[in-house]
């Protein structure tokens, strides 16, 4: 082979394997036919062309003019239709235009994105060839080709190549080759293309035309499809008869195709040859042959000389030998075809034994065939591989494991992950910080808090230093998804861990957790199990606690935490707790609703003894109240603070910012609107999916005792449940199934349903129209952990469009209880003032806009005490009252 020939007389003649038949020599008609641009399969009407039309009429020297002068015009218009008209004019009376012309004409056409043009350019250029070629400049046949390239027309870009060797239009091969090349290999066109080669190798030798000659990129392309498409062993054998006459000197890539061919038909002897002649060649770089040896014998499914091959590569390359993906997966596929996992095993084994003790464990044999695996998306088909290894007494690398690791986490399936985990562990080999965290990280997403657990379990035995990181990832996690209980549990598992930093905000996100979830017992025992590790309260932990108590009406609980508050500030000097403002305001509020004035004063008089101003406490006395909260206008009973509209719409609304703000057990909402004349207001949970956007959300809770109600408009609806959810319950009857399904359709019909994990237009059979067993009267709880849901959304109004879920009204619409109104406030209101409330008692106060507040109105302005010592004179006068009441009975 690659030895000198004398002459190619046989390249003209030797007949292909291919049973692609010949295509005859092409003329300007028959190539004008639509079947040959495969991609326009409609017949479209084809331009009349000079040799169709009859006896035309001679054309004058001024007609001639005129019809350049029209085709120059229309190409600088970009006027296709009448430039190809005027330029067929020409023609059909044997006139061309100037040269620049009808070279721009064949650019022109070539540009334009459509079929019909790209006709137009062919039958142009085929006609030019034969009548006058000096007129084409090359590098528009160039353009032509690519363009035909762009729109995959493989056929007629071979009728131009054969059009030009025909009228010995010589083009050199280095402008045209590498077009047709990528031509061929997007096609598979391979018969078409050895044609055309051989040709174009004939002429170079024949002519003695050296730029005609194909380079080394054409010869493999040639040497590629006789090899790997036809598989002809004499064909690519010519192919390099061909190179060696030609002096073209082959690369490692030549001699790969070949031995793909040569493993493929079971021809050692030319394997062994073939070798031989490499090393002749001077390349010392086997990679590529081997490769391409490996996919000849899996293809023929000779896996027995699969595995001699790459072991014999690793004996000759040592560890320079790192075959590819697409090699490994090639062997991956031909093993597990033939259930060979038990080989594969082996081949890993024999390969270690070969391979250098210091092979970095990507570059070597088990990575390869493990990672191909997972590529192939069969991860585990690679750790049964391991396994089968372990049985045999093999054993491979920890970065072997990693690609199946991270498979693993990427598909969410985390407890195989933590098994996985746990079978390095007892083999004696340690992942590292950022495995782990990955790991725990895909556990939390899943909700696979144990195995989120186990694998943290791992680290800390495994004496990993750094455990920040996943701790927090637990921790967020188990907040997020309203599971206190289990933070809890865990933080009581690591808190003598020295690795890990808890402090009292760790304790405190339990307890507000607890809290918000109406689980006080729960609550106060965390704080017993946080004061016996030594861990101090602060005001964050009263704070959570005594929302808590306030949410459930327990006045008394909050006595009690006034108390404890009370001996720590007095003795240790505030340590640990923040005595502020808020702090304050908390207490005052809980103890003045539970009737206990006594410890009211006791927290005046520790505000005074430490110079706090509880400024917001006497607003209402001697301040103002706002009509506006933003952009919202306030009416009674609303107010925009304490001591502002009604006592008892007080507790669960006030303006904070400029935002109207709706409090529950649960959380705090924004109103975005208040209609007076039906008495209802709508509420707005950040929380909250719509069709635009869905996600996890938090419940929903409204007292009993709260002045409001749901409208019997609203509408909620679980999305994303759990099939073991109580909501699917039949004895309960929870989900409406009737018009519901119709709603639930439309929900799931929105792009927004990806942000909890379902596919748009998923089946609804996790989705619920919830009917609460509370009904929608006064008292509403909607809790998202115990009905084993991932969102909710409350819709209100359908937007006179019930078949389009984007323009659904999404919020809650509560009913407030409308009662309150008495003439003394309406009598206030007439007077310019607002109504409100003051003193410890919540009596009425006409609260005017100078700053002045009245028992009235704000046109005779009666007393108003102010200040803290207004708060302890009424304070004393009341409970004086009750004093006295009290000494009145047992007369």
């Amino acid at each position: 082979m690659w030895r000198k020939a004398k002459t190619l007389s046989f390249l003209s003649h030797r007949p292909f394997s291919s049973s692609t038949p010949e295509t005859p020599n092409p003329t300007l008609y028959s190539f004008l036919q639509p079947s040959i641009f495969s991609l326009n399969k409609t017949t479209t009407p084809l331009p009349k062309t000079p040799s169709q039309d009859t006896k035309p009429q001679p054309l004058t020297q001024n007609h001639i003019a005129t019809l350049e002068t029209n085709l120059h015009q229309a190409l600088i218009t970009s006027n296709t239709d009448e430039a190809w008209k005027s330029f067929k004019t020409l023609t059909a009376n044997s006139v061309f235009p100037s040269k620049s012309l009808t070279n721009s004409l064949i650019t022109h056409l070539s540009s334009l994105s459509d079929i019909h043009s790209l006709k137009r350019a062919f039958a142009s250029v085929i006609y030019i060839i034969e009548k006058n070629p000096d007129e084409l400049k090359f590098e528009t046949l160039v353009k032509v080709l690519d363009s035909m390239k762009t729109a995959n027309t493989a056929a007629p870009a071979f009728a131009l190549i054969r059009c030009m060797f025909k009228n010995r239009y010589f083009v050199p091969f280095g402008l045209w080759g590498n077009v047709v090349v990528e031509i061929t290999r997007k096609n598979k066109n391979v018969a078409a293309f050895l044609r055309v080669f051989d040709e174009c190798c004939r002429i170079a030798k024949d002519e003695k035309l050296d730029f005609m000659k194909p380079d080394l990129p054409a010869c493999n392309a040639a040497l590629e499809g006789c090899c790997c498409e036809l598989e002809s062993v004499s064909d690519a054998e010519n192919v390099v008869e061909t190179m060696s006459v030609l002096g073209i000197r082959p690369d490692e890539s030549s001699f790969g195709f070949l031995a793909y061919l040569y493993a493929l038909k079971g021809l050692e002897e030319k394997i062994i040859e073939l070798e031989n002649l490499m090393g002749g060649f001077g390349f010392s770089n086997k990679r590529v042959f081997f490769s391409n040896l490996i996919s000849g014998y899996v293809k023929l499914g000779n896996l027995e000389f699969v595995s001699k091959t790459i072991l014999r590569s690793l004996k000759v390359e040592g560890e320079g030998t790192i075959f590819g993906e697409e090699t490994y997966c090639e062997v991956v596929k031909g093993f597990l075809n033939n259930g060979g996992i038990k080989g594969l095993a082996t081949l890993i084994i024999k390969a270690q034994k070969l391979e250098a003790s210091d092979v970095v464990v990507d570059s070597s044999v088990g990575y390869g065939i493990v990672n191909a695996c997972v590529k192939l998306g069969l991860s585990d088909k690679a750790h049964s591989i391991l396994e089968e290894m372990d049985v045999q007494g093999g054993s491979v690398g920890l970065g072997v494991y990693v690609p199946i690791l991270k498979a693993y986490c990427k598909e969410h399936r985390t407890a195989e992950a933590t098994q996985l985990v746990m079978e390095i562990s007892n083999l004696g080999l340690q992942l590292d910080v950022e495995i782990y965290d990955a790991l725990i990280e895909a556990s939390m997403s899943s909700q696979d808090f144990p195995s989120a657990f186990s694998l943290f379990r791992d680290m800390r035995e495994a004496r990993i230093p750094e455990l920040k990181g996943s701790y927090l990832t637990i921790m967020t996690g188990l907040m997020e998804n309203h599971r206190p209980e289990l933070m809890a549990a865990f933080l009581d598992e690591v808190v003598e861990d020295p690795r890990i930093e808890v402090g009292t905000h760790d304790w405190n996100s339990i307890i507000h957790a607890f809290c918000k979830s109406g689980r006080l017992e729960d609550a106060r025992r965390t704080l017993r199990r946080m004061i016996f590790l030594q861990f101090e309260p602060n005001d964050q932990t009263y704070l959570s606690l005594i929302n808590g108590y306030v949410t459930v009406e327990k006045y008394f609980s909050v006595l009690m935490l006034w108390n404890e508050v009370k001996r720590k500030v007095s003795s240790d000097g505030q340590k640990g707790v923040k005595f502020d403002h808020t702090l304050v305001d908390a207490f005052l509020y809980a103890l003045v609703k539970g009737g206990f004035f006594d410890a009211v004063m006791q927290v005046v008089e520790k505000t005074q003894e430490m110079k706090i101003f509880v400024d917001k406490w006497s607003t209402p006395i001697n301040g103002t109240c706002d009509d506006t909260c933003g952009t919202i206008p306030i009416k009674y009973p609303f107010g925009t603070g304490f001591g502002c509209g009604h006592p008892v719409f007080a507790r669960y609304i006030k303006c904070s910012s400029g935002t109207l703000q709706f409090s529950t057990g649960t959380g705090i909402y924004t109103i975005s609107s208040i209609d007076y004349p039906s008495n209802t207001i709508v509420l707005t949970d950040p929380l909250m999916s719509t069709c635009s956007s869905m996600q996890n959300s938090g419940s929903f809770i409204l007292d009993r005792t709260s002045p409001f109600t749901i409208t019997s408009d609203v509408i909620f609806v679980l999305l994303g449940c759990s099939t073991t959810s109580p909501v699917f319950d039949a004895d309960e009857e929870l989900c409406d199934t009737g018009s519901g399904s119709r709603i639930c359709r439309g929900l799931y019909s929105c792009k927004g349903v990806t942000g909890i994990g379902l596919p748009q237009n998923a089946p609804v059979s996790t989705c619920c129209v919830y009917d609460s067993p509370l009904g929608l009267g006064s008292g509403y709880a909607l809790d998202l952990p115990k009905l084993q849901c991932s969102s909710y959304t409350s819709i209100y109004g359908f937007g006179d469009d019930e078949g389009d879920p984007m323009k659904w009204k999404f919020g809650i619409s509560l009913q407030y209880n409308d009662s309150y109104d008495t003439e003394t406030c309406k009598d206030c209101e007439a007077s310019g003032g607002l109504c409100g409330f003051a003193g410890l008692d919540q009596s009425f106060a006409c609260v005017c806009k100078n700053g002045a507040n009245s028992s009235n109105n704000c046109l005779g302005r009666g007393y108003a005490w102010s200040g803290t010592w207004g708060l302890k004179i009424q304070l004393k006068m009341i409970l004086g009252g009750i004093w006295l009441s009290w000494m009145l009975l047992f007369l």
